[in-house]
């Protein structure tokens, strides 16, 4: 749960504050940070427009820089901005093979889980608030905990479109009932996942993904 620091203080004879504690420390001076959403990008308007252009592909990488730089803690930051990046990939070549609107999927995948990076930024000003640093596995639970509040603050915040705040309100609870675009970056998810970490590959997730979406099983092997 605390890095090694904590274990100096306990070698020097002096009591060591015990994980329970750290949790609540952090946690309460997590709260007490505000939500760390940076201000909205100008070039979200270029996103959402989807016009499959270069200055598309250069708004999504301007906001990614802006969205997943956390500083001291790069790493984490740079695994959600390669999910973010070919998840937005993925769901954009679904787009052409199923009716949605290019500008809401690119947008929401791109965003899929910027309500997590945004915690972890608030989590970084919290643990320097209290001078002690969570392991991965604490943070990446508290990030995973409060990314839903923090994606409400990016939608209010960035005045985000009602059909794209749909997708990533619903994505991760994927139902039948859901909208066609939210299913599309589920499924984007699904595959950027598989495409990013090969040692979890799925033995037919493929097929089922066309079946799902209800598109030719060959026209994803291509995606």
């Amino acid at each position: 749960m605390f890095n090694r620091s904590a274990q100096r203080v306990a070698n020097a004879g002096v009591s060591a504050p015990s994980p329970s504690a750290v949790r609540e420390s952090v946690l309460a001076s997590f709260a007490s940070q505000g939500l760390a959403v940076p201000a909205r990008p100008a070039a979200l308007d270029a996103l959402l427009c989807g016009d499959a252009t270069d200055a598309d592909d250069a708004a999504a990488r301007t906001i990614a820089d802006l969205v997943f730089t956390v500083g001291g803690h790069d790493r984490e930051a740079a695994l959600l901005r390669a999910g973010a990046f070919v998840t937005r990939e993925k769901a954009l070549r679904l787009s052409q093979l199923l009716p949605v609107s290019r500008g809401t999927v690119g947008t929401a995948a791109l965003l899929h889980r910027a309500g997590e990076a945004c915690a972890l930024r608030a989590l970084v000003l919290a643990e320097s608030g209290v001078a002690l640093r969570l392991d991965a596995p604490a943070r990446a639970e508290l990030c995973a905990r409060h990314q839903g509040e923090y994606t409400e603050q990016l939608i209010r915040e960035w005045a985000l479109p009602a059909q794209v705040a749909e997708v990533l309100r619903s994505w991760r609870q994927f139902r039948p009932t859901v909208s066609l675009a939210a299913a599309v970056v589920y499924y984007a998810h699904l595959l950027a996942s598989e495409q990013l970490h090969p040692e979890f590959f799925v033995p037919g997730l493929l097929r089922s993904v066309a079946v799902e979406l209800g598109i030719d099983p060959a026209q994803v092997v291509s995606i």
